[in-house]
C-alpha cells in the first residue's frame, strides 16, 4: 500500500510538471539541423546495413528489376519501366545486389526530406522535423523499406513531386517549379501505375483552391502535363504494342478478371480490410503523438488555409481514391499498394492539431520514435532469420536458396552440355534467381510465356537448350520421391505446353537445399529447414 501511494504522488508529481512546463520553440537553428542530419543520418545508415548483414538472399522485386532492366524497354508485364532501369543500372554499376539497400534508402531517406522541406513551409522548424520522425513508427517505411521494389521507389518520387508542386503554386519561379512538377509526376507513375491516384489528387488541389484555379490561366499547369505525358508516352505505346498486359496482371491481382466470383459482399469487406489494416499501421505513431502532444497550443495559428486544404487533400486523398476504387469494383486492394499514401500522416496531424510543444514531450517523442524503429529492426532481424529460415512452413523470398540453386543446377548444365546455361524456365522466383545469380547470366522465360518474357525466341530455346526449374510440386513429378517430400502443387499446364510442342526435355532431378540465412547465425541457430528443388533440362537441339 505504501509503494502504490508513493507511485501516485511521483506520477502526479511528473503529471503535473509536464502540464505546466513552458512551451518551447525547439533549439538554436544550428542545433535543429545537425539534429536533422543525425537522425536522418542514422536511419540511412542503420537501415541500409541490417539486410545486408542479415540476408543471404534477395528480394524478389530486387531480382526481377534486374531481369527486366537487362532488357532495354519502355514497358514491362507487370510494371512501367523506370523501375526496372533503376534497378538494373544499380546492379550494372556495382557488379552485385547489396548496393539495391543503399538504394533503397536513398528513396526512403530523400522522400523524408522532401516531407521536411514542404513542412518547413507550413510549420515551424522543429515540428517539421518532428512530423518526419512521426513516420518512423510505421512499419512499412522500416521492415517494407528494406527492399528496392516500385513501392520503396514512390516513398522517394510522391513527396518530391509533392514539394514541386507546392512550389509551383506558392513560389515565385513557378515555371521552373511547374516543369519540374511534370517530371517527377512523370517518373512517379512510370514507376507504378498506382501513381494515378496521387495525380488525380494534385488535379483536385488545383480544382478547389483559389491559387489551383488561378494557375489554370497560366501555362504551368500545361507544361507540366507536358513534361508528364511525354515520360509516359513510350509506356503508352508499348502497352498498345503489347495488348496492355500490364492491366491484365493488375485486374489479375485486385481480384477482377473473368474467374474472380466477385459478389455485393466484396464491395464492402474488401474496402473494410484495407481500412483496418490501414488504420492498425497508422495508430502506432498517432498514438505517441497523442501521449506526448496531448495537449493543443493557445496560440492562434497562421491564417492560410491553402496549406490546410493542400495537405488534406495530398495525405487522405490519394487513400480516398483507392477506397473508391475498391468500393465501386469490389477489387482487392493489395496492401503494399497504399505504402506511399502514408507520407503526410505528420505533417497533417501537426498542422491541423497544433500541439502545445514542450522540451520533455520532444524528448519523450523522440526517444519513443527511435525506440520503435529500432524493435522494427529486431523484429525485422529474427523474422528474417529465425522465423522465416527455421519455423515457417513457406519458404520466403529473402529466404530462397537462390544462390546454391543456381551454382548447382548451372554446374549440372556444363556437365551435361559443355556449354553455357542460355535459358532457364519456370515461375518468377525461380526463373529470376538463376538468371541473376548464375554465372552465365542466363535469359528468364517467365512461365514459359511469351506475353511475360517479350524478348525470348524460342527458337534460340529448342537450339541451345536451358534449363527448367520448380519449387512447387506435383505426384508424379519424379518416381520415388523422398516421404518428407511436399507434393501438394498441380503440374504446371505451361510445361505440359512445352513437352506437346516438341521440346526435348530430360528426366526429372529433385535436390535438396538449406534455406539461405547467414552463416554467423546458423552457429548459433544450427542447419535452417530445408527445400526440395525439382529440375530438368532442355536438351539443345540439332
Amino acid at each position: 500500500m505504501f509503494f502504490m501511494r508513493g507511485l501516485f504522488v511521483f506520477v502526479r508529481k511528473k503529471w503535473e510538471f509536464f502540464c505546466s512546463e513552458e512551451t518551447w520553440s525547439g533549439p538554436p537553428k544550428e542545433s535543429l539541423t545537425r539534429w536533422t542530419v543525425l537522425l536522418l543520418g542514422g536511419w540511412f545508415l542503420f537501415w541500409s546495413l541490417l539486410p545486408i548483414a542479415i540476408l543471404r538472399n534477395d528480394y524478389i522485386d530486387i531480382l526481377e528489376n534486374i531481369v527486366w532492366g537487362s532488357h532495354f524497354q519502355f514497358g514491362y508485364d507487370k510494371n512501367p519501366y523506370v523501375g526496372a532501369w533503376i534497378g538494373y543500372a544499380s546492379w550494372f554499376l556495382t557488379g552485385d545486389t547489396w548496393i539495391s539497400y543503399g538504394l533503397s534508402q536513398v528513396f526512403v531517406t530523400g522522400g523524408f526530406i522532401a516531407v521536411y522541406l514542404t513542412a518547413r513551409k507550413m510549420l515551424p522548424p522543429l515540428q517539421s522535423l518532428l512530423s518526419v520522425v512521426m513516420l518512423w513508427g510505421i512499419s512499412p517505411y522500416c521492415i517494407k523499406a528494406a527492399e528496392l521494389c516500385d513501392d520503396v521507389m514512390e516513398l522517394g518520387f510522391w513527396p518530391w513531386t509533392v514539394f514541386f508542386f507546392y512550389q509551383a503554386l506558392r513560389s515565385d519561379r513557378k515555371i521552373l517549379y511547374w516543369i519540374l512538377t511534370g517530371v517527377f509526376a512523370g517518373l512517379s507513375f512510370m514507376v507504378k501505375y498506382y501513381g494515378a491516384v496521387l495525380l488525380v489528387s494534385m488535379f483536385s488541389v488545383l480544382l478547389f483552391t483559389k491559387e489551383g484555379r488561378a494557375s489554370f490561366k497560366t501555362a504551368g499547369p500545361y507544361l507540366a502535363f507536358l513534361a508528364a505525358f511525354l515520360i509516359s508516352l513510350p509506356n503508352f505505346l508499348w502497352l498498345y504494342c503489347n495488348n496492355f498486359v500490364a492491366f491484365d496482371y493488375a485486374i489479375a491481382r485486385a481480384s477482377l478478371g473473368e474467374s474472380s466470383n466477385l459478389s455485393w459482399w466484396n464491395h464492402i469487406s474488401n474496402p473494410w480490410r484495407l481500412v483496418v489494416r490501414s488504420a492498425g499501421v497508422v495508430a502506432v505513431p498517432l498514438g505517441f503523438f497523442f501521449l506526448c502532444f496531448f495537449q493543443r497550443s493557445r496560440e492562434l495559428p497562421p491564417e492560410d488555409g491553402f496549406n490546410r486544404r493542400f495537405i488534406g487533400i495530398l495525405c487522405w486523398g490519394p487513400f480516398a481514391a483507392t477506397l473508391l476504387f475498391s468500393l465501386l469494383t469490389g477489387g482487392f486492394v493489395i496492401y503494399a499498394w497504399v505504402i506511399p499514401c502514408f507520407l503526410w500522416t505528420g505533417v497533417f496531424t501537426f498542422l491541423f492539431y497544433r500541439p502545445r510543444i514542450t522540451k520533455t514531450s520532444v524528448r519523450v517523442f523522440l526517444s519513443l520514435m527511435i525506440g520503435m524503429a529500432l524493435v522494427y529492426g529486431v523484429i525485422y532481424l529474427f523474422r528474417s532469420t529465425l522465423y522465416q529460415g527455421y519455423r515457417k512452413n513457406k519458404c520466403d523470398y529473402e529466404n530462397y536458396p537462390g544462390r546454391r540453386i543456381s551454382d548447382h543446377v548451372t554446374e549440372e548444365w556444363r556437365k551435361r552440355t559443355g556449354r553455357p546455361l542460355k535459358f532457364v524456365v519456370g515461375e518468377r522466383k525461380e526463373s529470376c534467381n538463376t538468371a541473376v545469380y548464375s554465372a552465365d547470366r542466363p535469359e528468364a522465360y517467365f512461365s514459359a510465356n511469351p506475353s511475360y518474357s517479350q524478348w525470348i525466341d524460342e527458337k534460340e530455346l529448342r537450339r541451345h537448350g536451358g534449363v527448367i526449374l520448380f519449387s512447387r510440386l506435383w505426384r508424379g513429378i519424379v518416381p520415388d520421391p523422398p516421404e518428407h517430400t511436399n507434393l501438394n502443387s498441380l503440374k504446371p499446364r505451361w510445361l505440359d505446353r512445352l513437352q506437346k510442342d516438341g521440346f526435348n526435355l530430360s528426366p526429372m532431378y529433385l535436390k535438396e537445399f538449406p534455406r539461405a540465412v547467414p552463416a554467423w547465425f546458423t552457429v548459433l541457430a544450427g542447419e535452417p529447414k530445408k527445400e526440395f528443388i525439382a529440375y530438368c533440362f532442355i536438351l539443345p537441339g540439332k
